[in-house]
């Protein structure tokens, strides 16, 4: 959970690779197959969403409240997510 929950002022972009959202996601989801399908539809919801409400709202219902700390270092660094994962 260490990763999950730091500040989200230290992630760098060099830390983000193929499997860094799915990592992440199994700290949450012990499937690695959910962990999985959950990272597509992040990735989905990153490139589709028109702003940083929407973002949020939509991974809020997607991976639910626990991942919150989770959910607003996606939101805050969105373009960074969208760049090196998408």
């Amino acid at each position: 959970m260490e990763n999950a929950t730091k500040s989200t002022d230290e992630l760098h972009p060099r830390e983000i690779d193929a499997f860094w959202l799915q990592r992440h996601l199994r700290q949450y989801f012990d499937d690695p197959m959910v962990a999985q399908s959950k990272a597509t539809e992040v990735l989905d919801i990153l490139k589709t969403a028109s702003d940083a409400r929407e973002v949020e709202s939509k991974l809020v219902h997607l991976l639910g409240f626990t991942c919150f700390t989770f959910i607003k270092t996606l939101r805050q660094h969105r373009s960074m997510s969208e760049y090196r994962l998408g």
